[in-house]
């Protein structure tokens, strides 16, 4: 799946369209039941994102053992919760590194730029070197954006089948296995298209796009479109 944070606007005339979720700049009623279903009770924090150069994408787990072992601290499993405001909610399961003073750090490097991360902690949770499929929950039960988020979950199931299990980094397909992981991608382009008018327009309440946790408002007025 793509990897949430810094949002990608599309340009129609003079309006600006959030396309991927961003760092929710509040726990709402919505996002409190995602929190419930996954960690109840668990601690909600913002925490910064320092990546570090040349580090692999989406090898948090690795990356941050790995740190612990050079520099001390240790490793806090838990979610990144994500929102396309008025859309849909997303928590990618996740772990950051608390160094020796105490601090949470995101070490690992996003896709695209973003200031924070929302952490859930997960102290019930633990890595065992398995992939682990978001979780998402649907703002606006749109039947074209319910299909286009069954293609993550499609091919999630693909690349996790079999002997894919644990598997990590590039991962190569053959025959039959390939010919289906074309189709899933064709077929998310064909929607993804589909559904740009739903993409809301950034406006003064929604999360910053700049992944900071404040709303547009109080943080990047420059995202608000103009009316």
């Amino acid at each position: 799946m793509y990897q949430p944070g810094y949002a990608v606007f599309i340009t129609v005339g003079s309006m600006k369209h959030f396309d991927r979720p961003v760092t929710p700049a509040e726990v709402s009623t919505d996002l409190h039941e995602l929190i419930s279903q996954l960690a109840p009770d668990s601690e909600v924090v913002y925490v910064e994102v320092v990546p570090l150069e040349g580090a692999l994408i989406d090898h948090c787990f690795q990356l941050v053992d790995k740190y612990v072992e050079m520099h001390g601290g240790q490793v806090v499993v838990g979610w990144s919760l994500w929102e396309l405001p008025t859309l849909f909610l997303e928590a990618e399961f996740h772990c950051v590194w608390r160094n020796p003073e105490g601090r949470l750090l995101d070490i690992s490097p996003k896709k695209s730029v973003t200031a924070k991360i929302l952490f859930l902690k997960d102290g019930l949770r633990i890595y065992d070197g398995r992939q682990v499929n978001n979780v998402r929950r649907v703002l606006h039960p749109d039947p074209m954006l319910l299909k286009y988020l069954e293609t993550f979950d499609t091919e999630f199931d693909l690349l996790n089948r079999g002997d894919l299990v644990g598997q990590h980094g590039e991962i190569h397909l053959l025959g039959s296995e390939a010919n289906q992981y074309h189709a899933i991608q064709s077929e998310r382009a064909k929607l993804y298209l589909r559904l740009l008018g739903l993409f809301p327009k950034v406006g003064p309440y929604h999360p910053c796009p700049c992944g900071s946790g404040r709303k547009v408002k109080w943080c990047h007025k420059e995202f608000i479109n103009a009316t």
